[in-house]
């Protein structure tokens, strides 16, 4: 065991990472891509007892040359949560967790994917990608949730795919996520050469975001991320009359504060509010209204 002034920056990311897998945490793939090729080429070596506030403003400088201030923040989040780990630890490996100040970050993206795209999309992606494609489109699931599923969560009878939802009393809650439109079609067709639902021949899908890109370029959506594809499911659930709290079973979301980022209001979503408060209000007039009017017109000045 590493004495606590020995300890390194990158020891406490290793027991993020171990603590990520033992959970099976979702964004495990992507935190530890981030750990291995940024953040511990960058801050690894300093020793964890001594990172100074100076150093954490110099990654962040960096970073934001090339990246958003979401990703610097979501980045310094996986730090905050390594010092945590580290700082519980028994023996403690750190003696304080540094707090580590958020970047403002701008207003939420609003991109969506239009129903007219969907399907140019479909097919000008490769057909080892359109099945996660279909199901990110109409369950929003996190592309980590995603690649994390095997056949054996699949459930043909119950038409649903069995994830795994928040821990009672140390269970994973399982979470029914249903199987509806063009998700059974593509469903019949996967190939079963793994036990993970999303594999090229036996091996399971860990990166497409390459091929995502030139699918997208092709299909004349060049700046649409993978991401916009859980927005556009909790949009159109919502529109279809799903409760929120379903919603929020459904995509993973555990937080409304987090939800309510995904509850963006575009042009169509205007135009259609008024095209239903103006039947509304029609019905209204018909029914309540000519009588009163004609009332009102017959009484003396």
């Amino acid at each position: 065991m590493l004495a606590p002034d020995r300890v390194r920056v990158r020891d406490l990311f290793a027991l993020l990472l171990e603590d990520y897998d033992v959970r099976g945490v979702a964004q495990t793939y992507i935190a530890s891509l981030k750990v291995k090729s940024i953040l511990n080429p960058k801050l690894g070596d300093f020793k964890a007892a001594k990172l100074t506030t100076e150093q954490v403003k110099e990654y962040i400088r960096d970073r934001r040359k090339t990246v958003t201030a979401s990703t610097v923040n979501r980045e310094l989040g996986l730090l905050h949560r390594a010092y945590q780990l580290g700082y519980q630890h028994d023996p403690p490996l750190v003696g304080r967790v540094p707090r580590f100040s958020k970047l403002p970050e701008g207003e939420p993206r609003k991109g969506f994917l239009k129903p007219e795209v969907y399907r140019t999309l479909l097919v000008e992606l490769p057909e080892d990608l359109r099945l996660l494609f279909v199901i990110a489109y109409h369950v929003g699931l996190r592309r980590g949730a995603l690649l994390r599923i095997k056949w054996s969560q699949v459930d043909f009878q119950a038409s649903c795919i069995w994830m795994e939802g928040k821990r009672v009393n140390r269970k994973p809650e399982p979470i029914a996520v249903p199987i509806y439109g063009d998700m059974k079609q593509f469903l019949d067709t996967q190939p079963r050469n793994s036990e993970f639902l999303f594999a090229r021949g036996s091996r399971p899908i860990k990166d497409f975001r390459r091929s995502w890109d030139l699918a997208c370029e092709r299909a004349g959506v060049p700046d649409l991320l993978f991401h916009d594809l859980r927005r556009t499911a909790v949009r159109n659930l919502r529109r279809a009359g799903v409760a929120e709290t379903v919603i929020m079973k459904i995509t993973g979301h555990r937080t409304r504060g987090v939800f309510e980022r995904y509850n963006i209001t575009d042009q169509g979503d205007t135009q259609e509010a008024g095209r239903m408060a103006e039947e509304f209000l029609a019905r209204e007039h018909e029914q309540r209204l000519p009588q009163t009017l004609s009332q009102n017109l017959e009484r003396p000045n």
